[in-house]
């Protein structure tokens, strides 16, 4: 047993925030990888441990609960990269993180400026209906940084790169955000993927991320470009959804007939989602059908969205069963089981 290898099953925790960390020693490959959890990940357990553990990287992995969303635990993070940084002496260090992860790989980054940051699928502003911080962090927690403005206040000292999954409502909010603000920072490049909002999971599942992290030394956009993932949306399209499926999500009635007008619904899935959940709590579960097997349709001859996270494939048959049973159509929504069932044999298991 070598003198670090205790360390390397350490784990840290501060008990006034929750933050925990572990740092493990790499193979010498002079990066130190700063590795911010998502959601629901267990304490004293990390998001995308394993995926590094294929790396030669000093990594230091970070995560807290997720009501906290790594705010308000500044002093805590710092003190975790400090001693990374005392152990390892990188030459570069890099952020990385996916959805809270995200959040924590660009307040943590920004702040300190001392590494680039890849931060994939993150809510530049907290707590809007609908988004994975709603559902964890206390309304009183209040949105937290405006991102958008942080990222695009000036040149950052080192790269930035965030990428957006443009079938998620929070995403193309967080793109439009971005939309024609490069120029103020020209080290930040924005990713605008064919993806929903577990793009990193996407990306895994083509070997994108695997490639990125070896070195942090490919071409992500052309990495994604060889595989049709760039998104190719007009701006104005992808904001106007973003607009109206948080009007839906609210349960504002005249979103609903705006949605239904909007040529765009028909070509991105995940505003059609958004539309049939939407008629089916209006008791329209004809229409919702309707909309909902176009979009299945779309999906399944698409090879990009066809290989999108098994996860959120499932939801659109399962929001096509929920509006089946809305309607007390059991046959057909038990003609719609057996047909998911085919789709994903191990649907149970998941």
């Amino acid at each position: 047993m070598t003198a670090m290898e205790p360390e390397r099953a350490t784990v840290h925790r501060d008990p006034a925030t929750g933050l925990t960390w572990r740092f493990r020693p790499g193979r010498g490959s002079s990066v130190l990888a700063v590795v911010f959890s998502q959601a629901r990940v267990p304490e004293e357990r990390f998001g995308l441990e394993r995926l590094f553990a294929r790396t030669r990287h000093d990594c230091l992995f970070l995560n807290c609960p997720d009501a906290l969303w790594f705010l308000d635990c500044d002093d805590q993070i710092d003190a975790a990269i400090e001693a990374a940084i005392a152990a390892s002496s990188p030459c570069r260090v890099v952020y990385h993180g996916a959805s809270k992860g995200a959040h924590g790989a660009l307040v943590a980054g920004l702040r300190r400026g001392d590494g680039a940051i890849h931060a994939f699928c993150p809510e530049l502003r907290l707590g809007a209906p609908g988004s994975q911080s709603a559902l964890y962090r206390p309304q009183s927690a209040g949105p937290g940084p405006d991102l958008a403005a942080l990222l695009t206040a000036a040149p950052t000292p080192n790269p930035v790169q965030v990428a957006f999954g443009l079938l998620d409502p929070i995403d193309a909010a967080g793109a439009t955000a971005l939309a024609g603000r490069e120029d103020a920072n020209p080290r930040l490049h924005v990713l605008r993927l064919r993806s929903s909002h577990a793009a990193h999971d996407h990306l895994y599942s083509l070997n994108i991320i695997r490639k990125l992290i070896t070195r942090y030394d490919r071409d992500l956009e052309a990495m994604c470009a060889e595989r049709g993932l760039i998104a190719e949306d007009a701006p104005t399209d992808v904001a106007r959804f973003a607009e109206v499926a948080s009007r839906l999500i609210r349960g504002e009635a005249d979103a609903l007939g705006e949605a239904l007008k909007d040529p765009y619904a028909r070509h991105n899935p995940g505003y059609a989602l958004c539309l049939g959940t939407a008629l089916i709590a209006a008791g329209r579960c004809e229409e919702a059908e309707a909309r909902l097997a176009e979009a299945q349709a779309l999906i399944d001859a698409d090879p990009v969205l066809s290989g999108l996270p098994k996860r959120w494939r499932k939801a659109v048959w399962q929001t096509r069963i929920d509006g089946r049973l809305h309607a007390g159509a059991t046959a057909d929504a038990d003609h719609l089981r057996r047909m998911m069932a085919r789709q994903f044999p191990d649907s149970t298991a998941d």
